[in-house]
């Protein structure tokens, strides 16, 4: 765990995130209490630490919170290991997080020769940068997701690049997300991206219950998609070469109604994530 400053700057507290950028208190608090069970699905002592630097409240709650804890952790295997995989495979690659909050990715998988960007609002990157201070191989950028300053720094980059959209489609509107998709396979042939996205009917967070957290208005879902391949559709690049819905991982971490449900096509649809390769040319027809 990187030394964290003994005292954040009052501008940059958890508890001034603006709106949905708090639901990075969510996913940082639900990693924490999957990695502190006595059978826990992953191990983010990094995550722990910052739960208790930040002195968050992290009563376990109801069945909705169990979901988003088992969500959290499920997704977190998925995605360390596609990006170790990666990694692994590649050249000193890149890993780009579009929307990292406080992803302690970088942490778990220090051991990688990787560079980490990670992109987020002005707000949620101070505080990452507080709490998570950049290094040799590791920035941050405060920026929106579908501004255009990072993704022409991005663009620049030479050698591989892996996008990581953890947490992010789900909030923002179709229009939005296709723009951020393909405008990045418009200018980073050669790149992967690992996108989760939940599914269609739109529906409230309703995980805001303590104190700083964000309501449910705040954390309202406005975007999800029933099945994967049509994303590929988005652009003549894109390929979708995996895929993988959190349900049918860890069955024993989600709580007992999902495991009664999560084989309904409609339920199994809400939490899946997809590996997209954006070829060097044109997929031709």
């Amino acid at each position: 765990m990187p030394n964290v400053p003994a005292r954040l700057p009052a501008q940059v507290t958890a508890a001034a995130l603006p709106g949905v950028t708090r639901t990075l208190l969510v996913s940082l608090v639900a990693r924490h209490l999957a990695s502190s069970r006595p059978d826990p699905v992953i191990s983010d002592p990094a995550a722990s630490a910052l739960v208790g630097r930040l002195g968050l409240a992290h009563a376990r709650g109801d069945w909705s919170f169990a979901a988003a804890e088992a969500a959290a952790a499920v997704r977190t295997v998925i995605l360390d290991a596609a990006v170790r995989s990666f990694a692994e495979s590649s050249r000193h690659p890149t890993v780009i997080t579009v929307g990292a909050g406080l992803c302690t990715r970088c942490v778990r998988l220090g051991d990688l020769d990787a560079d980490w960007i990670d992109v987020d609002l002005p707000e949620a990157a101070a505080l990452r940068a507080a709490l998570l201070p950049p290094g040799p191989n590791r920035s941050v950028i405060g920026e929106s997701a579908l501004g255009g300053g990072w993704r022409d720094r991005v663009a620049a980059i030479g050698g591989p690049r892996l996008f990581v959209l953890e947490g992010l489609t789900m909030y923002l509107g179709e229009a939005d997300v296709r723009d951020l998709v393909a405008g990045l396979a418009d200018s980073c042939p050669g790149s992967h991206l690992l996108i989760e996205t939940a599914g269609p009917p739109p529906r409230p967070g309703g995980l805001g219950r303590q104190a700083g957290w964000p309501r449910p208005d705040e954390a309202r879902f406005r975007w999800g998609v029933r099945g994967l391949p049509g994303l590929a559709g988005w652009h003549p690049r894109l390929e979708l070469i995996d895929s993988w819905h959190l349900m049918d991982h860890h069955p024993a971490a989600w709580p007992a109604p999902l495991r009664l449900m999560r084989r309904v096509p409609s339920v199994r649809a809400q939490a899946k994530i997809g590996h997209f390769r954006v070829a060097p040319d044109a997929r031709r027809p």
